[in-house]
């Protein structure tokens, strides 16, 4: 038997699944397994030395940049025990370099299991077709402590979430899976989805989100769950993430996906720039967006937008225009100030790294931002990026940062277009990679 510790910095508000799958895989293989979720649990300093003194592997999971960041301070406290450390997740890749630990990517649960095994990583597929059990969620802290739900009322509920797939589809140029599935799609298995799903809601979950990647990258199971969980657990809400081309390839599935609880959606706008939306592979057009604002809305279905507002190619003009869109199609409510002012990040083993080193845009990689530092070819842009960013820090309304925006870039303020403001469901946390 191995002892394994597994540590979670930040998963999007939630439980971490980085930890609840790889535990339920452990545990039937007959390891001890002890966990911590530093997002929610105060660890002293102590505390961590002597669990990590006491465990035989010690994993640290890093779904995306955010929880690879803080990782990497983990790892350097517990840097006398990195011949046991493993960085797993989307975003392991490249932490493998810096000399605290081993790094394995892909579908990791049995790579984890390999390890404790005494076995080699390698000798297990990076992208299994196994399914995978219900995920062991007991040595997590109780759902009350993270993000909850908002109803269209205000009123607040337990949230759990699921993911029924690994990996996905499409290979969006500036999406952490891409270079790693490569297009390569796995699902996790409907019935221990759902048993997930029961699990939660015993514990007092009113709400699930579908964290996939995309939820109808696989639309027959999307379908199956939500006709299944609904019919379970009467009077639960749902959320789920989709791409703008599948709201419209699967439009004929919104209404019923609304009858059967799914009160939100959110979808990956980016862009109004068709060059950009281009670049990044989205497999959709700026005409789309108002399109699938519309079929959500018949649908009756309230969608949250995310963006990616500061890139190489994003010109003055194109930044004004996403601010005109986000007012004009009275999305202020449901745009959070940070979502204003994201940048680009560019890891080590992104498709978007060569573009941009032909238009002299990459400036040095820094190591411990596990990003490729860049430069627009408008001075302004990076200076307003910069400004945005700290506005959202204070979380600046939106007439401010339309404010700042027209100053630097030397425009003339359009009118305000008046909106009323109307409560759309939503989490009380707003996540970010």
């Amino acid at each position: 038997m191995t002892r394994v510790l597994l540590i979670s910095t930040y998963e999007q508000g939630h439980q971490p699944l980085g930890i609840a799958a790889p535990a339920a895989a452990l545990f039937a293989a007959g390891h001890d397994v002890s966990a911590f979720d530093l997002a929610v649990e105060s660890v002293s300093s102590e505390r961590l030395q002597t669990a990590a003194a006491d465990a035989d592997l010690i994993g640290l999971s890093t779904p995306m940049h955010t929880a690879a960041r803080l990782g990497i301070r983990i790892a350097r406290q517990l840097e006398e025990f990195s011949d046991r450390i493993i960085f797993y997740g989307l975003a392991a890749n490249s932490l493998g370099e810096l000399g605290l630990g081993r790094a394995i990517s892909g579908d990791t649960d049995l790579q984890l299991v390999q390890l404790a095994n005494g076995g080699d990583a390698s000798d297990v597929p990076l992208f299994d077709r196994e399914p995978r059990l219900v995920p062991e969620r007991s040595i997590l802290p109780p759902i009350d402590q993270y993000a909850r739900y908002r109803d269209a009322s205000g009123a607040s509920h337990l949230a759990g979430h699921v993911e029924a797939t690994r990996g996905c589809a499409h290979r969006c140029t500036h999406c952490p899976l891409t270079p790693i599935y490569a297009g390569r799609l796995r699902l996790n298995g409907a019935e221990a989805v759902l048993a997930d799903i029961s699990q939660q809601v015993s514990a007092g979950a009113e709400h699930i989100t579908f964290g996939d990647p995309d939820f109808l990258n696989a639309p027959d199971l999307a379908m199956e769950l939500l006709r299944a969980a609904s019919s379970r657990h009467a009077g639960i809400t749902f959320d789920a993430t989709i791409k703008v081309e599948h709201l419209i390839e699967h439009q004929n599935l919104l209404p019923e996906m609304a009858k059967l609880g799914v009160t939100f959606i959110t979808s990956a706008f980016e862009s109004v720039d068709d060059h950009l939306l281009e670049i990044l592979d989205k497999g959709h057009t700026a005409a789309d967006l108002d399109l699938a604002l519309d079929l959500t809305t018949q649908a009756g279905i309230a969608i949250r937008p995310t963006w990616l507002p500061f890139t190489p190619w994003t010109s003055a003009g194109d930044y004004l225009d996403l601010l005109r869109f986000v007012e004009t199609r009275q999305l202020v409510d449901v745009t959070p100030p940070v979502q204003l002012g994201l940048r680009l990040l560019a890891p080590s083993d992104s498709p978007l790294v060569e573009p941009m080193r032909e238009m002299n845009s990459l400036v040095a990689y820094d190591v411990d931002g596990l990003t490729w530092n860049w430069r627009h070819a408008d001075p302004r842009m990076d200076a307003l990026q910069a400004e945005i960013a700290s506005m959202a820090e204070r979380q600046a309304s939106f007439p401010e940062i339309k404010a700042a925006a027209c100053r630097a870039l030397g425009q003339e303020p359009w009118p305000d277009v008046p909106a009323p403001h109307v409560h759309r469901p939503g989490l009380t946390e707003d996540w970010f990679c």
